[in-house]
């Protein structure tokens, strides 16, 4: 393990594993649906805790940070965490690695700081960051969840750096299944995954442990509707259950 992971390893007290229900993708936007409805914000709530987590990261290895942003929700959350992280950070670097964006989340992160910057650029000087965010992929429904272009470019990059930056997975490492942990093709492994609502089946299941890193859940309110849903897997995992701080 590298100086850097070193620095991090004292990021929080060690979770104790339990038994812990994982949901398929479906179970968990079933259970997002009527609270979206309802106008809960809940990207905003998930990218305030994926903060508030980098930040706990920065301050084992401080220096700058690079945001790898896809054109999903979690490409969303990463935007958003990266405008929190713009007065936290040395310098936050973002790479949109498609040309579809939540144009509101990029505002927000330009906004207070953070710079767009190309992915052939980064590429060049990768040595330089501290914290990679990984919000290239979530949730959303894929027929091939490999990387392509611009992002598999970068992960492949990251993967054959001799000391990598601590990465923060956005709801679950770009390019594993969230339903069973399968791969196909590169993805970056993760210090931390920072998983919103409920645990994804994926992280549990095939090579999710081995690329998930520690786990945090952030509380979105879906207990309710995820009582009514039969988990897609029971297993033993130590998680980091985090409150939504502004949830009402």
């Amino acid at each position: 393990m590298s100086e850097t992971r070193e620095k991090g390893e004292d990021r929080s007290a060690v979770p104790v594993a339990q038994r812990t229900a994982a949901y398929t993708a479906d179970a968990v936007r079933a259970a997002e649906a009527p609270l979206i409805a309802e106008g809960r914000p809940l990207m905003r709530w998930a990218a305030e805790a994926l903060a508030e987590i980098a930040v706990v990261e920065l301050r084992g290895a401080p220096g700058a940070v690079l945001v790898l942003a896809g054109a999903g929700d979690n490409g969303g959350d990463a935007l958003y965490a990266a405008a929190a992280l713009a007065g936290r950070a040395d310098r936050v670097d973002v790479v949109l690695v498609r040309d579809r964006v939540h144009r509101g989340a990029l505002d927000a992160a330009t906004a207070a700081g953070a710079r767009v910057v190309s992915a052939s650029d980064v590429c060049a000087r990768l040595s330089g960051y501290s914290l990679v965010l990984d919000g290239i992929l979530g949730i959303g429904r894929l027929s091939d969840r490999r990387l392509r272009g611009s992002a598999r470019a970068l992960v492949e990059a990251l993967l054959a750096l001799p000391e990598r930056p601590r990465v923060v997975a956005v709801d679950l490492p770009s390019g594993l299944d969230p339903d069973e942990g399968m791969t196909e093709g590169a993805v970056l492994p993760a210090d931390v995954t920072v998983t919103f609502g409920a645990v994804k089946a994926g992280l549990v299941l095939g090579r999710g442990p081995e690329l998930s890193g520690r786990v945090h859940l952030v509380d979105l309110g879906l207990e309710p509707a995820l009582r009514r849903a039969h988990p897609a897997v029971t297993a033993a995992i130590a998680v980091v259950r985090v409150p939504a701080r502004h949830r009402v």
